[in-house]
């Protein structure tokens, strides 16, 4: 290609523009930025706002924590509860979400209108039962559907978690929720419209039992009545950690007195009979010790109080 030449009359109007500020000289002329274009569907509108969502995340990840340490004091083992993801859609697709077999149950969200609904893995159900019946507490190669014991004992943890999560919503609102009904078919359950938007807000348990995972899905039209008319307030340290303290103060533990110990060999085991006497260790004279969940934490005397027995405290095991 042949370079091109300007003509006199091309050059002088070219000077009288740099003169003039029309062209800028040794200036890079950077490309104009296209808009992005947020792809928005109709039919499935985004109603909560990003600043209700920042106030559910502060409860979510509190009830995170409440449910974990609901469960680490109902199978006394640890349990940790994280949030995964707060997610908003229609209730058909929260339906067709699951493909396993799943624990579903109707949370009446009382004074809010409508019900929500509280699902967890039947696979953690059964290790649930198993660990709070006296078993190791593992999750089944084989999953199947819960017996009606096993509902019951699922019932018990499921309603002692609703009522520990009930404290986390007491800024917006004094909740009653309660469980109204468990199925293992999620799709029998109609808690709301196929159409109607909900939110779903998911938590990932993980510790000794294996990993599970609990869903809590509340309609959009309930929360919009406290969401949109409260404003949620900063939780400072020392309010959290006596929420904390509130929680273990409240926490069943083992205690168990030892009066002492002694050796047997295995044929004298065997031969134990009513009547028998065994000589321990340790004098009667000395404390006995007080076990509480495994651990020796104190020395003392054994006793009576009233018609019950009793144990005085006198040292602490170092």
């Amino acid at each position: 290609m042949s370079n091109a030449i300007l003509t006199n009359q091309e050059v002088e109007a070219l000077l009288s523009a740099i003169e003039n500020g029309q062209v800028l000289v040794g200036q890079k002329v950077e490309p104009k930025k296209e808009r992005k274009i947020q792809h928005y569907d109709f039919r499935r509108p985004d109603r909560f706002p990003r600043e209700q969502k920042r106030r559910l995340q502060k409860i979510s990840e509190e009830m995170a924590k409440t449910i974990g340490v609901t469960l680490s004091r109902f199978l006394r083992v640890s349990v940790d509860v994280e949030l995964i993801a707060i997610e908003e859609f229609c209730y058909d697709v929260f339906l067709n979400s699951f493909t396993d077999r799943i624990c579903a149950n109707v949370l009446n969200l009382k004074p809010l209108n409508g019900y929500g609904c509280l699902t967890i893995d039947v696979g953690f159900c059964l290790a649930i039962v198993d660990r709070g019946l006296g078993g190791p507490g593992k999750i089944p190669q084989k999953i199947r559907a819960l017996t009606l014991i096993e509902e019951s004992v699922i019932s018990v943890v499921l309603s002692s978690i609703v009522e520990d999560v009930k404290h986390c919503w007491f800024k917006l609102m004094q909740p009653e929720w309660k469980i109204e009904k468990m199925d293992m078919d999620i799709k029998s359950l109609q808690i709301a419209p196929a159409t109607e938007l909900v939110i779903a807000i998911n938590f990932a348990a993980n510790g000794d039992l294996g990993n599970g995972t609990i869903i809590l899905c509340i309609p959009v039209t309930s929360l919009e009545m406290i969401m949109g008319k409260s404003r949620m307030k900063k939780i400072e340290r020392k309010d959290e950690l006596a929420l904390i303290e509130d929680v273990i103060r409240e926490t069943e533990l083992t205690t168990t007195v030892v009066l002492g110990s002694t050796q047997l060999v295995l044929n004298d085991l065997i031969n134990l009979k009513v009547g028998d006497v065994l000589r321990l260790d340790n004098k009667i004279t000395e404390d006995v010790c007080l076990v509480i969940e495994e651990r020796a934490k104190y020395y003392g005397k054994p006793g009576a109080m009233g018609k019950k027995l009793a144990f005085q405290v006198s040292s602490k095991v170092l």
